[in-house]
């Protein structure tokens, strides 16, 4: 598989569970955003400058070497300022399982656009286990279609802000195999999306958060799911960008089980049916894709 990196099957497996960790932290990204009760700028623009703060300390800390090449870098920084914006309006606008379950259609988009993006050939049985992910999601998305948490300015915003994600996904999949350090690439592409966020505030009331708990959620935000981004692209060398996106596939269903015990809302049997179809879609996913590429670049160089 051109452009991917990993040593054997064990390189692959510790990029699926760090891919899997991540999953996790972002599906908590929803329910924070959703109990901020402010304005997505206020909200993006404090929580990216925590996280540029905190990475750059990190590399600092650990002695790591900052990008060579920004062109990639740039680019994500711009798509992951768009989707900040635009995730957590439509969060704040409809349900968390929408938001999260329309972002999980990333397998089929990143099937189409790998190739040219990130020189990645992905296998059909690939794109097949990505479509029965979309159909494990597609359960939970059309579940209550008349659920009052739902609204269609954010459900067509969802959707917008899927393009956003993919973007990301793809131009930091290529900042990363252009050889660049997790910490700094990620501390980057944070430095770039504040630029792109920052000028919301002048729109906005109000533009600081007050209140103590409004910074406790945005640190929990900046410093819980946000460094989930560095798992991820920390995998990104480590398996294709259409395996982590499928992967990936588990963040709303896991913030789908968070807003039910949290905001009520709705959860059930076509719930549980869409978590069994995206963890089935995950495993053979990644056995297909050991299948396929049984050793993904075992020599290329290790990157942190």
């Amino acid at each position: 598989m051109s452009g991917s990196s990993a040593s054997g099957g064990d390189g692959r497996a510790s990029g699926v569970a760090a891919v899997a960790g991540a999953s996790v932290m972002f599906s908590w990204g929803f329910v924070v955003a959703k109990g901020l009760h402010l304005p997505p700028p206020v909200i993006a623009t404090f929580r990216l400058l925590v996280g540029v703060i905190f990475l750059t300390a990190l590399a600092r800390i650990r002695g790591e070497r900052w990008p060579q090449r920004y062109g990639a870098v740039i680019a994500a920084g711009l798509a992951f300022g768009v989707h900040q914006l635009l995730y957590i309006f439509a969060t704040q606008h409809t349900s968390i399982a929408v938001v999260s379950l329309i972002a999980a259609l990333k397998p089929i988009v990143v099937a189409l656009a790998a190739r040219r993006a990130v020189g990645e050939r992905v296998p059909p049985a690939l794109v097949g286990w990505g479509l029965v992910a979309v159909a494990g999601v597609a359960f939970v998305v059309f579940a209550n279609p008349g659920d009052q948490s739902r609204s269609l300015v954010g459900d067509v915003v969802s959707v917008i802000n899927l393009l956003a994600v993919t973007a990301y996904l793809l131009f930091t999949k290529r900042a990363r195999l252009e050889g660049t350090p997790t910490v700094t690439t990620t501390a980057s592409l944070f430095a770039v999306a504040l630029v792109v966020v920052t000028p919301g505030l002048f729109f906005v009331t109000p533009r600081v958060p007050s209140q103590p708990i409004e910074w406790g959620l945005i640190l929990l935000l900046a410093l819980g799911p946000g460094n989930g981004h560095l798992l991820a692209n920390w995998a990104h060398r480590r398996v294709s960008a259409a395996l982590s996106s499928i992967i990936l596939s588990l963040v709303p269903l896991f913030a789908s089980v968070w807003a039910y015990l949290i905001f009520g809302e709705p959860y059930g049997w076509p719930q549980a049916l869409g978590m069994a179809l995206v963890v089935v879609a995950i495993v053979g996913a990644h056995r297909a894709e050991t299948a396929a590429h049984p050793l993904v670049d075992a020599a290329s160089p290790k990157t942190p």
